[in-house]
C-alpha cells in the first residue's frame, strides 16, 4: 500500500514539476514583449486568460519577477 502512495505522490510531483517548468518556459519567451509595452502582472495576465493560456497567473506572475530581477532575455537586434 505504501510503494503505491509513494508511486502517486512521485507522479503527482512530476506532474507540478513540469507544470512550474512550462510556466517559466512561457514566462521567459513573452518577457521581452512584457518590458516592451511596460505590462502590468495583472496587465500580463489579462492577456494570457485571454489567450487561455493555462495558468495564466502563475505565468504572469514569474514575468514579473523576471522583470524586478532584471533577468529578461535580450531582445534579438
Amino acid at each position: 500500500m505504501e510503494d503505491e502512495w509513494c508511486r502517486i505522490s512521485h507522479h503527482v510531483h512530476r506532474i507540478e514539476f513540469l507544470q512550474i517548468v512550462r510556466d517559466a518556459e512561457i514566462a521567459y519567451a513573452i518577457s521581452p514583449v512584457v518590458r516592451r509595452h511596460r505590462l502590468s502582472a495583472e496587465e500580463t495576465e489579462k492577456f494570457l486568460v485571454e489567450l487561455r493560456i493555462p495558468r495564466a497567473a502563475n505565468v504572469a506572475g514569474i514575468t514579473d519577477r523576471l522583470r524586478l530581477w532584471g533577468t529578461y532575455p535580450r531582445e534579438p537586434g
